[in-house]
C-alpha cells in the first residue's frame, strides 16, 4: 500500500470516525427509548390490538426519525440509514392512520419493514468497514432480517409473532445502539488508537 493510499484511508476513517462522533447522542437516545418500549410491549402481551397498534406506529415513527437524522447528519453512509429511516417513517404513519386492520396485515408490514432494515443496516455496515466495531450493524442487520422472515412466513399467528417481534426486535435493537452510541462518542479517539497500535 502506497503511502499516498494510506492517507486517503486514514482520511476517510477520520471522516467517518467524526460523523459519528456527531450522532452518538441520537443512538444512545434511540437504544434506551427502544429498550424502555420493548420491555413495556413484552410485559403487556394482552392488550388490545389498537393499543399495540398504536404503539408499533409510534416506535417506527420515533426510531424512523432518529435514524433518518442520523443519516442526514453522519457524512459517509448517510444514505442508507437516511432510507431505513424513511421506510419506517412510512410504515408507522400507515399503522397510526389505519389501526382497524388486521392483524395479518400488521404483522405483515412489520415483517417487511424489519426485513428490509435488516438489510440497509448490513449494508450500511460494509460501507463502513472502516469504522472500529463495524461489524455490530452487521449483527444488528441480520437479526432484523431473520425477525423479519419469521413475522412474514407466520402471519396466522400474527398476535404472538407482532407482540414478540417487536418486544424483541425493540430491546435487541436498543440494546445495539446503547453500545454502539458510546463506541460512537469517542470514536475518533479510539481510531487514533488503533492507528497508532497498527503503524
Amino acid at each position: 500500500m502506497t503511502q499516498t493510499t494510506l492517507m486517503m484511508d486514514t482520511a476517510t476513517a477520520e471522516e467517518a470516525a467524526s460523523g459519528l462522533e456527531r450522532v452518538w447522542w441520537l443512538l444512545l437516545a434511540d437504544g434506551v427509548l427502544s429498550l424502555i418500549i420493548g420491555f413495556l410491549v413484552l410485559s403487556w402481551k394482552e392488550q388490545t390490538l389498537y393499543v399495540l397498534a398504536y404503539f408499533l406506529g409510534a416506535w417506527l415513527l420515533v426510531v424512523g426519525v432518529f435514524q433518518l437524522v442520523s443519516g442526514v447528519r453522519a457524512m459517509r453512509t448517510r444514505w442508507p440509514y437516511a432510507l431505513m429511516g424513511l421506510v419506517a417513517i412510512g410504515a408507522g404513519i400507515a399503522t397510526l392512520v389505519w389501526p382497524h386492520i388486521t392483524l395479518y396485515v400488521i404483522a405483515t408490514i412489520l415483517g417487511w419493514t424489519l426485513l428490509i432494515w435488516g438489510i440497509l443496516d448490513i449494508v450500511g455496515s460494509f460501507l463502513a468497514r472502516e469504522v472500529p466495531h463495524w461489524w455490530l450493524g452487521i449483527i444488528k442487520g441480520l437479526v432484523l432480517v431473520a425477525l423479519g422472515v419469521w413475522a412474514i412466513r407466520h402471519p396466522s399467528h400474527a398476535l404472538t409473532v407482532l407482540i414478540t417481534v417487536l418486544g424483541i426486535t425493540a430491546v435487541v435493537w436498543g440494546g445495539i445502539e446503547f453500545v454502539a452510541a458510546f463506541y460512537a462518542r469517542h470514536a475518533r479517539s479510539k481510531l487514533k488508537r488503533a492507528l497508532a497500535e497498527a503503524g
